[in-house]
């Protein structure tokens, strides 16, 4: 029995010795500082409301000179400074490594914030305090951070405006309604200064590619210096920390949202400088590609400021991009068309087989080019519809592009009846020449005009020119020009036009002799016309008959 209460009494001896040891250890400055976690901790948790402990505060900043309350206030300046700039503390990412040494400089030191470096802990023999650095730099960070008239303004206001509601002061909420009524009137007067002066000046100038340019940047430069005020000035609010982290956060994207505006209408300007450019040009496709470069610099400019947006707010893009390398890889293949496309349209450009307004026929669809985009051809049937074709089918299909014909050619065949003379056939045909060579809208190198062949029910004539004409249009005119003139010559030859017949002849109409067809020749008349008509015969005319007027021949030739 006396063995088992010694045996008690000196198991709560050794637990009260031990208590006692370990609560002397915690309250030592060395349990407080002994590496960069515990030294922030230390300056940080003992001063939170329900928390505080001043005499543990004034540890971490041993190195300031003056008494404890000037070294708390010190603390206090800090600790407000990070609160209104929206810096969070994150123990579980601050080394507890007593011998911890920064990666870059190899340094005993943890800087707490990359937007602030000069903020940092570093180890004196065994403590970890705020460096020299760092209590220098504190009342230049306040100052910096919070306006000398707000302070001067809040020292005077009664103590009710401090009350809070739902966890905001009373003066705090006219602040933030001063507070956005300025950033607007802001925006407003450096708008009122654009219009009403800047633009004055613009108006003055001969080109108007200022005029655009003032209209491009008016709206997203006043947003920008309406954001940037609210960026400079927030930290006046003195919000808690967590609703002014959010709200850095907030106004550094729409920062980011103001230049990605700004430069999105820049691009515009700049495909309507490159289009007064381009319309100075012979070559109309030109014209096409500035809608092209308008909406690549588009895409280019709101990618990058995504891609921006998101670097600034800690995602590590390149990993981003990596980690959609299979899935890139799959859309990829599921876009290959569209990538098919995009190649066809740049070979469209390069090598530049049509322009806008030509007339093209590719496959089984014919009409006027309309407009080449990234993805597609547009073409504008004659009957009024608009087909669109994929540029990697244009690319690898045959182009028909009549809109580059330097001449547009006539081929047809004319018909006279049988009972046209030769010497009616002579004349017309060099009347057809002769008409053409009259015509300055014909080519006149060359064309060709002949009594061709001897048809079913006709004697055909080949006529086979070209007109020298800009447009179909043009040619249409020229051409019902051509078939009138030709309709004209006829009647003034005295020549009529066959057509498709059938001569049925009937020998009982002339009782009982039946019908005699051809003339009756002897043998020998027939073997002197076969001579005539052969080498050095009278009646052969193998150069063609002669036409002459007041002794002079009449010859429409084309070479002539």
């Amino acid at each position: 029995m006396f063995l088992k209460k010694t045996a008690s009494f000196l198991a709560l001896f050794i637990l009260l010795t031990s208590a006692s040891f370990a609560y002397q250890q915690a309250d030592s400055s060395d349990f407080y500082l002994a590496n960069p976690q515990r030294a922030v901790h230390t300056f940080l948790h003992w001063q939170l409301k329900g928390h505080q402990q001043l005499d543990l505060v004034v540890l971490p900043m041993a190195l300031a000179e003056g008494n404890d309350e000037e070294k708390i206030e010190l603390a206090s300046q800090l600790l407000r400074v990070l609160d209104a700039r929206g810096l969070f503390v994150d123990y579980d990412i601050i080394p507890s490594d007593p011998d911890y040494a920064d990666s870059l400089s190899g340094k005993k030191q943890y800087i707490l914030f990359d937007e602030l470096p000069e903020v940092y802990v570093a180890k004196y023999g065994d403590e970890w305090l705020f460096s020299e650095a760092t209590i220098e730099q504190i009342p230049a960070l306040y100052r910096s951070t919070f306006s000398t008239f707000i302070e001067a303004v809040l020292d005077v206001l009664p103590k009710w405006s401090k009350n809070d509601w739902f966890g905001v002061a009373l003066w705090q909420y006219a602040a933030i309604f001063f507070w956005i009524f300025i950033g607007f009137f802001l925006r407003r007067l450096f708008e009122f200064v654009l219009n009403n002066y800047i633009r004055r000046i613009t108006k003055r100038t001969s080109f108007t590619w200022d005029d655009d340019l003032m209209n491009g940047v008016e709206r997203p430069i006043g947003f920008i210096v309406m954001m940037l005020f609210f960026m400079i000035t927030y930290t006046n609010l003195q919000l808690s920390v967590t609703v002014n982290l959010y709200l850095s956060k907030l106004l550094d994207i729409l920062i980011s949202v103001g230049f990605i505006w700004l430069f999105y209408n820049l691009s515009d300007v700049l495909a309507k400088y490159l289009g007064v450019i381009t319309s100075k040009t012979e070559n109309k496709l030109d014209d096409q590609l500035i809608p092209l470069i308008r909406k690549t610099l588009r895409f280019f400019i709101v990618t990058m400021g995504i891609i921006l947006i998101l670097q600034n707010n800690g995602y590590n893009v390149a990993s981003l991009i990596a980690g959609l390398g299979i899935g890139g890889l799959a859309v990829a293949l599921a876009a290959r068309d569209t990538l098919a496309n995009f190649f066809g349209s740049v070979t469209i450009f390069l090598d530049r087989p049509f322009r806008i307004g030509d007339w093209i026929k590719i496959g089984g669809v014919e009409g006027i080019v309309e407009e080449v985009g990234f993805r597609s051809t547009r073409v504008r049937t004659f009957y009024n519809s608009l087909v669109s074709l994929p540029n990697s089918n244009v690319a690898n299909t045959h182009i028909d592009n009549y809109g580059l014909r330097k001449y547009r050619r006539l081929k047809t065949n004319l018909g006279l009846t049988y009972s046209t003379t030769p010497e009616q056939m002579e004349a017309f045909v060099e009347g057809l020449k002769g008409i053409v060579k009259a015509n300055k809208n014909f080519r006149q190198d060359y064309f060709e005009i002949h009594f061709n062949s001897f048809g079913a029910s006709s004697l055909d004539i080949l006529v086979y020119v070209f007109f020298d004409v800009p447009s179909w249009s043009d040619e249409l005119q020229q051409r019902h020009n051509f078939l009138l003139e030709i309709l004209r010559l006829a009647q003034e030859l005295g020549v009529e036009f066959a057509y498709p017949t059938q001569t049925l002849h009937v020998d009982s109409f002339f009782k009982d002799e039946p019908r005699k067809i051809g003339a009756s020749k002897t043998e020998e008349e027939l073997a002197t016309g076969v001579f005539e008509f052969g080498p050095g015969g009278k009646k052969g005319k193998p150069d063609g008959l002669k036409i002459y007027k007041d002794g002079k021949e009449i010859n429409f030739n084309s070479n002539s």
